[in-house]
């Protein structure tokens, strides 16, 4: 099948494939307890069930309905015949108060541990319409549910990780969408600017805990309600963004990429082959076009901290 969008490796892929299968020894992730929001549906749920094939030692379940999370956890513990600590926590991500405590509740329940993986999957798209005619209060909801809830999420997994475990690297995905750096998508300017927001708020996390793995990846096109919504063609499964999740949570190489914008659809050992690239040029940043095209990624920075030093 083509690839969907212009793709940054020469294998594009739908699916799941063997360098992200979750049931490989080389992801077990059995040392490892897992926070997933948007979990009881859809591209949430797949995770949560990609990281119990990798014997994930638990599993956070966080979204709006007991029912949807209930199901999911029952497919946690088929897919890891039992073995899957399962919590399930009832939240909505805008809500601070019961963010918070669905965190303490996850660290109450895996014995004062802090979650080792946070998986931001809870999004949606809300004020679609022509900037003309959106109705404002509509458009600035996708960013209390894209922005400000992920946010959220983070902080409170951030604070519990600095009062819990200060000294133990984590690992922080989110998943903003590609909208976030495709030009264009008719009526969908509200999508695209809080995922874009979302996906820079990530770039901050990266660089204020330098020592965690931190990855903004784009699901692919899967068919979920937000893809029913807008009446698009998704000819990728859920599996693929759930098997890419657990390589980047597991695999020791995904360090390489941490802090970039990648996509579930691009073949990761082809990806690997451009590490070095990456790195020395600056790649899959969110950035300027033509601003910077005679500095690297390290060049940058060094700028930067001159001019913090002057300040």
């Amino acid at each position: 099948m083509a690839p969907t969008y212009p793709s940054f490796t020469p294998h594009y892929h739908h699916d799941q494939y063997p360098a992200i299968d979750p049931t490989q020894a080389a992801l077990d992730c059995s040392q490892k307890v897992v926070f997933i929001t948007g979990a009881g549906s859809g591209i949430g749920e797949a995770i949560a069930i990609a990281f119990a094939k990798a014997h994930a030692q638990g599993v956070v379940l966080l979204g709006r309905t007991q029912s949807t999370l209930d199901d999911t956890a029952e497919k946690v513990k088929a897919a890891s015949n039992g073995r899957t600590e399962t919590l399930v926590t009832v939240a909505d991500i805008t809500n601070q108060s019961q963010v918070e405590a669905a965190m303490e509740a996850a660290i109450g329940h895996f014995g004062s541990r802090v979650p080792d993986v946070l998986v931001n999957c809870a999004g949606g798209m809300i004020g679609r319409g022509s900037l003309t005619d959106v109705d404002i209060d509509e458009f600035m909801k996708a960013f209390d549910l894209n922005v400000r809830g992920p946010l959220q999420v983070a902080q409170a997994f951030m604070r519990a990780s600095r009062q819990h475990d200060p000294d133990k690297p984590k690992t922080v995905i989110s998943l903003p969408s590609g909208a976030a750096h495709l030009p264009y998508a008719p009526g969908g300017a509200s999508y695209a600017c809080s995922k874009l927001a979302g996906a820079k708020i990530l770039e901050y996390i990266g660089h204020e805990k330098p020592t965690w793995n931190v990855f903004n990846m784009q699901p692919g096109v899967v068919a979920t309600e937000l893809a029913r919504q807008t009446g698009r063609n998704a000819p990728d499964s859920p599996e693929l963004p759930a098997g890419f999740a657990v390589w980047l949570a597991a695999h020791p190489r995904a360090r390489e990429l941490s802090g970039r914008f990648v996509w579930a659809n691009w073949d990761v050992d082809e990806v690997l082959l451009r590490s070095g690239d990456i790195a020395g040029r600056g790649l899959l940043t969110l950035g300027l076009k033509g601003w910077a095209e005679d500095y690297s990624g390290e060049d940058l920075m060094r700028i930067v901290a001159s001019m913090r030093q002057k300040d």
